[in-house]
């Protein structure tokens, strides 16, 4: 008889792989709180202790509750000199009552945990600072040479037919095009119990041998909900995967855009920056979407760095791709990804793909942004 698979962080043990990814960012949360602020200062406590009180800074796993209770603590034993706030700080003291061992357990608890994230985190600051440099170092755009200037760099490259993609139809026609009504494709049997439990869901996304592996949502009436909300709908720092309240799932657009946060601990598009390693990206092509209607399979074609453009700026927005109905649509996106690609390859995406664009946030520049272009195959 097979073992049901635990979910345990820090020695919590989780029934469901959505509460471990609550405790995951708890832990995440409770790491930038302690490298941000000095809670061992009366006055820094307590205004931390409100905010939690307040609901603006939220927990929503054992390992939150607990960092509560060691945050009551300090108020209440080191807080006793602020009148002012003498009810708040009695408050505090009733919650710190009798856990004083759990707070305890809990300090040496996160002391561990967070060693493990911020050693990860200066990790990747100090390969994020790597790839800076080679970009002020460097001219040429080479798979091992990340070109983040996003200006002039490639330029040639893209204007010299021979370093783009052309796309040679005058309108745009693929054999993945379906025309059904909204009601008429069946929702896949192996989805239906998840889409019973949330009529947002549009699909799975996994990117092979990688941890992204998650359900991806749509609310075209609130484009933004799962931003910062989890499958069930609760407020989520993670949030969910999402597409473009654009893109059509039932008769899917040309461009079909997911988007996810960057976590530092790794999850949901946390994963992505890996693609950044040339040797990574090589190994990690095949991306499997599967749709409430349909499995598609997708192939990685290119991985770029960009910036959020404004209505007063030039910056291209690779965001606003849905649906070419001519080639010279189609070409104008692929020639500025390509502008925008970090690997010195041509982008082989035809004039019958379907395109796959997976989008997050990336710290390289002021609202800097990452994505992974992918092109279906199957």
């Amino acid at each position: 008889m097979s073992k049901e698979k635990k979910f345990i962080i820090g020695g919590f043990e989780f029934e469901t792989f959505y509460e471990y990814r609550a405790a995951q960012e708890d832990v995440k949360k409770i790491e930038c709180i302690n490298e941000e602020l000095d809670i061992q200062d009366p006055e820094v406590a307590l205004r931390l202790y409100n905010d939690i009180r307040d609901g603006i800074i939220t927990f929503n796993s054992p390992i939150g509750e607990q960092y509560k209770e060691h945050v009551a603590d300090i108020v209440a034993h080191k807080s006793a000199g602020l009148l002012d706030d003498r009810e708040i700080i009695e408050e505090a003291a009733g919650k710190a009552k009798g856990h004083k061992f759990f707070g305890l357990l809990f300090v040496g608890l996160a002391v561990v945990l967070i060693g493990i994230f911020v050693g990860g985190a200066i990790k990747e600051r100090i390969q994020t600072q790597q790839i800076v440099a080679k970009r002020d170092s460097d001219t040429n755009n080479s798979p091992n040479n990340v070109n983040i200037n996003n200006k002039d760099a490639d330029k040639d490259s893209v204007e010299n037919p021979s370093s783009a993609n052309q796309v040679t139809e005058d309108v745009i026609v693929s054999p993945w095009d379906t025309h059904y009504a909204k009601d008429d494709r069946p929702v896949l049997d192996e989805l239906s119990d998840l889409y019973a439990l949330n009529s947002d869901l549009v699909g799975i996304l996994e990117i092979v041998d990688t941890d992204i592996n998650y359900p991806v949502m749509q609310s075209p009436s609130d484009p933004e909900y799962y931003l910062r909300r989890d499958f069930y709908g609760e407020q989520s720092t993670a949030g969910t995967l999402f597409v473009d309240y654009r893109c059509d799932i039932v008769n899917p657009t040309t461009n079909t855009i997911i988007y996810g946060h960057n976590m530092r601990s790794g999850t949901m598009f946390g994963g992505l920056k890996r693609y950044l390693d040339y040797d990574y990206y090589k190994a990690h092509k095949k991306i499997i979407f599967k749709t409430l209607y349909e499995e598609q399979e997708y192939e990685v074609v290119g991985v770029g760095l960009s910036a959020v453009g404004y209505d007063d700026d030039d910056n291209y927005k690779y965001y606003n791709f849905i649906n070419a109905v001519t080639g010279s649509e189609l070409q104008e996106f692929l020639d500025n990804i390509q502008t925008l690609s970090v690997y010195d390859e041509t982008i082989n995406i035809e004039g019958t793909d379907k395109v796959l664009t997976l989008s997050t946030c990336n710290s390289y520049t002021e609202d800097g942004r990452m994505f992974v272009v992918a092109k279906r195959v199957r």
